[in-house]
């Protein structure tokens, strides 16, 4: 809304009769012959109020009456500064890989070693933030949506668990494959579900959207202008964990029968403003991936691959999360929001209020006409 407009300007036209009414009303009124006046009579003629203060009140009341039909406004500028909230998927590995010990003497898993760090990385983030969890094997599965819960967190984390043996953790153990692609676009399609309307697209329009990135690296056809001119990126990003390779060829794509592709799907995150970081354990990422993982020329960088050792600790594990904690650090945004103040109740109060004046005016024995 601009700083002043009016909601029906052409409301306005109707002041142009106003003085035409003044004039038939001054010359259909009645009017008491009186014989002629001496010369010094004449300081005994009303004063100027006296005589017009009827046809001003008049012209107000109408002036107030029309204006506030043509509704003008303005626009209140409202400043309100606010930390910036982020949105934070994180996708844990539980293939069969994740089950080894992580050392000869210890019966706790890298998939144990894995929770604790996603727990501690939970712990670093502020209240305002969006977290979801995503785990994989030879399917994705969504755990918990994005939430500001962090004790429904910890909750579903504990649930795939190895000590726990849920049904959760047994069904995604079963499968022993690595689909971190499904799950990176899974987490994908949770940010796309919480858009705003205006930009929110439908369960059609997502699965049709997963067909732009199926087959080889760097298939991607083309991304939705809505998608595209969203504002998608701003503060989410996509943490993956894992210690499989991650296999983007068109050969994984036919054995898997429409694996969505990881090189593509990193593509659609550039597009959009996704981050995007990776904690691989023994470095076994595809060539292709790091290379998508780049930024070309005055591109801005989608986000970073961290390449750990197979003796993982908890100690080097917190300290990757930490630094994707200070990477993803919350920052103080200013929003300017311009909020609309409509003026016709004003208006018809002001009017109503002449209104009064003018009868109680009458009333007065001094401004009587006769």
């Amino acid at each position: 809304m601009p700083e002043f407009e009016l909601q029906y300007p052409l409301v306005l036209m109707l002041l142009l009769p106003a003085p035409l009414f003044l004039v038939l009303r001054r010359r259909t009124r009645h009017k008491l012959p009186f014989p002629a006046m001496m010369p010094e009579m004449r300081r005994l003629r009303p004063g100027f109020w006296k005589r017009y203060y009827n046809g001003i009140f008049f012209s107000l009341v109408y002036l107030c009456l029309i204006v506030s039909l043509a509704n003008p406004g303005y626009s209140k500028e409202t400043v309100e500064d606010f930390i910036e909230s982020k949105w934070l998927f994180l996708a844990l590995d539980l293939s069969g890989s994740m089950k080894r010990p992580i050392s000869r003497f210890s019966d706790q898993t890298l998939g144990d070693l894995a929770l604790d760090g996603i727990r501690s990385f939970i712990d670093m983030r502020r209240s305002e933030d969006y977290i979801g969890l995503v785990a994989f094997s030879s399917y994705a599965k969504l755990l918990a949506p994005l939430t500001f819960d962090k004790d429904l967190l910890k909750t579903k984390l504990e649930l795939v668990r190895s000590k726990n043996h849920s049904r959760i953790y047994r069904e995604l153990g079963a499968g022993g494959g690595t689909n971190a692609s499904e799950a990176v676009w899974l987490s994908l399609s949770a940010f796309f579900s919480m858009l705003p309307e205006e930009n929110r697209l439908s369960v059609e329009q997502i699965a049709g959207m997963r067909e732009f990135l199926l087959g080889e690296p760097a298939a991607l056809l083309d991304i939705p202008q809505k998608i595209r001119h969203a504002g998608l990126g701003t503060g989410m990003a996509v943490i993956l964990f894992t210690d499989g390779r991650i296999e983007p060829t068109i050969r994984a794509h036919e054995r898997r029968g429409g694996l969505p592709n990881l090189v593509n799907i990193i593509t659609l995150m550039k597009a959009v403003g996704v981050r995007f970081y990776i904690i691989s354990v023994g470095g076994e990422v595809d060539e292709a991936v790091q290379k998508a993982m780049e930024p070309k020329a005055g591109e801005p960088t989608v986000g970073r691959i961290f390449v750990t050792s197979r003796g993982l600790d908890r100690q080097q594990i917190e300290e990757v999360y930490r630094e994707i904690d200070i990477l993803e650090t919350n920052r103080n945004l200013t929003r300017i929001t311009l909020q609309p103040r409509w003026l016709r109740r004003p208006l018809l109060v002001f009017g109503f209020g002449l209104m009064i004046l003018h009868l109680i005016l009458r009333s007065l024995p001094r401004l009587r006409k006769l």
